[in-house]
């Protein structure tokens, strides 16, 4: 006759049945989450918060996958599309990443994200004559010239008060480098904070005047100004010119001519006049 089973092997066999059924249980899911993943999207994920107006690197970021229905609108799936660009808001940790999230660098929806690190945006007037015939375009390089009354000899004076200085934007904000009209209202300059108070003061006590440079020209000059009175023959100019056919520069010496006469004593001796100057 059988030996009937005890209560505790009848126990145990249904654990091992309940075991055997959750085992197959979980690998049918995980077949069916792994069925599914292979149909899910990698997309641009932030791995730390990224704050406004800074500048994406590949460490900020990673990819992560995710089910259509779970990605956002716009969501980018390439890394380097977000790599170089600029956030326009703060994108927290593990958020999407969205084209609208981003502009290119130097095309932001403000002037202030094409303004240099460590600069400042400052307006001046642009008239026609003082902004070169509204040649000066955004991305043109200018020196700036002042035209004073110089406070120890009081003599008018012009110097050139800043130079290489960028160009941000002319008349109404307008950034278009390739834009077909030039400064003739105003122009906005990148400049460093200590400039800026001295363009305004210079602004303020004279007159300023634009000299537009040469592109990729960064040659500073050394000016200690002219005045007036260097225009009445106590200063000599020294400029150069082409030389047809000789490649090389020739100097051209101009020293003006004085326009006063100095004064004259005549001394008569008899029948002898001798013309003497005082200076």
């Amino acid at each position: 006759m059988a030996k009937k089973p005890g209560a505790g092997g009848i126990i145990l066999a249904a654990v091992v049945l309940g075991l055997i059924a959750v085992y197959l249980i979980w690998n049918l899911e995980r077949q069916r989450d792994k069925q599914a993943k292979k149909n899910w999207t990698p997309v641009v994920v932030a791995l730390q918060d990224i704050p406004a107006r800074s500048k994406v690197t590949r460490e900020m970021v990673t990819l992560t996958s995710y089910p259509k229905e779970l990605i956002a609108a716009g969501a980018i799936t390439d890394p380097k599309e977000v790599e170089g660009r600029i956030t326009l808001s703060r994108i927290r940790a593990k958020d999407q990443i969205r084209s609208s999230d981003l502009v290119d660098e130097g095309r932001g929806p403000s002037l202030a994200y094409d303004i240099p690190k460590g600069m400042r945006a400052i307006a001046i007037q642009a008239g026609e004559v003082m902004a070169v015939g509204t040649a000066v375009k955004p991305g043109d390089r200018v020196d700036i010239l002042a035209t004073y009354v110089h406070p120890v000899s009081r003599q008018e004076t012009t110097q050139m008060i800043l130079q290489n200085v960028l160009v941000l934007a002319v008349n109404r904000g307008q950034t278009d480098t390739q834009g077909n009209v030039g400064a003739n209202t105003s122009m906005t300059l990148a400049v460093k904070p200590e400039e800026a108070e001295l363009l305004t003061a210079a602004d303020r006590i004279g007159a300023l005047r634009v000299a537009l440079r040469p592109v990729q020209d960064k040659t500073i000059i050394p000016s200690t100004g002219v005045e007036a009175r260097d225009f009445l023959g106590s200063r000599t100019f020294e400029m150069s010119a082409q030389a047809p056919d000789s490649g090389k520069a020739t100097p051209i010496i101009i020293n003006p001519p004085s326009s006063h006469q100095r004064p004259e004593v005549k001394i008569y001796r008899g029948t002898q006049v001798q013309t003497v100057t005082t200076e």
